[in-house]
């Protein structure tokens, strides 16, 4: 079985994901979205993802 989830890169402060204070330090995170929509507001299509989780069935 295959579950597919969209996912964004962002660059977001490590210790303060919330933090959006300019020049804080980021690191770059995939952020799932549970809703199933597209996760940006902007046209820039090398933010968004599509996560596969593969289940194995043993059965």
């Amino acid at each position: 079985m295959i579950e597919r989830i969209i996912c964004a890169s962002r660059g977001r402060n490590p210790t303060n994901p919330s933090d959006r204070t300019v020049g804080a330090p980021t690191e770059q995170r995939l952020e799932p979205n549970s809703q199933g929509i597209c996760n940006t507001l902007t046209s820039v299509a090398k933010d968004n993802y599509v996560l596969e989780i593969r289940t194995v069935d043993d059965g």
